[in-house]
């Protein structure tokens, strides 16, 4: 059986010149490639192409400048602790080691789709105990990956199921960051005391080594997480602020 793909040209190369620029062949101020240089690279038209760049212009990866092409806007983020990725692989080397235990799985269905549907705590077990750090949600869909759902996942790494079992690497995220106040029984599980006090939720989804999505996640942190961002601010020419 011939397995057709029949997502836009645009989109491929649109995901192509993203992972570029995500592993850093691209750098922060830099340009990319010409349209033209672009064009014989992945053979295709000019439409192509610059629909593939309005798609990394729409996301903030790159900017356009009149008269001298498209430029990178910025690096992207990368935090020392709790990323949305892999527990487990983040403290590699590290005193602590990562907790996960299963609240609930399920099998629903969403717009016609079988999805899994993986509630865990995750965080840290260390010499003063263990601490859970976030409530994660992650719907996985069962046609990309049969069987997940049979799995065991207390104590057990996601991303490395995806990668030993499936022959899928996570890659990236993107996610949107918002406060919100958790019901309570998200509360109880994540030992916040009672109240209205807002906590840091992280929704999006993550993307693999071909920039397809292979996870929608919904992750709340407690208060007890501390993040660590570096970012740079680019100076603009006559710029007093």
């Amino acid at each position: 059986m011939v397995d057709e793909d029949f997502t836009p040209l645009y989109v491929h190369v649109s995901r192509q010149l993203r992972a570029r620029i995500m592993d850093g062949e691209y750098p922060a101020d830099s340009a990319i490639p010409s349209e033209a240089q672009l064009m014989k690279s992945f053979h295709t038209t000019r439409g192509t192409i610059r629909k593939a760049v309005d798609v990394l212009v729409n996301e903030g990866l790159v900017r356009r400048k009149h008269g001298k092409g498209c430029f990178v806007e910025l690096q992207p983020i990368r935090h020392s602790i709790l990323n949305f990725g892999s527990l487990t692989d983040s403290l590699r080397g590290r005193a602590e080691t990562a907790v996960s235990q299963v609240v609930s799985a399920r099998t629903i269905h969403v717009e016609n789709r079988e999805l899994f549907e993986l509630v865990r705590l995750r965080g840290i077990r260390s010499d003063a105990g263990t601490t859970f750090m976030s409530l994660d949600t992650s719907l996985i869909d069962l046609a990309r990956f049969p069987g997940i759902d049979k799995i065991n996942f207390d104590g057990e790494s996601l991303y490395r199921v995806f990668r030993e079992e499936y022959n899928t690497y996570p890659r990236r995220t993107r996610v949107s960051l918002t406060s919100v106040i958790p019901p309570k029984g998200d509360r109880e599980l994540l030992d916040e005391p009672e109240g209205e006090r807002g906590l840091l939720q992280a929704e999006g989804s993550a993307f693999d080594q071909d920039d397809v999505e292979i996870e929608r996640l919904k992750i709340v942190y407690s208060s007890r997480t501390e993040f660590t961002l570096t970012t740079a601010i680019a100076d603009l020419p006559g710029d007093q602020s």
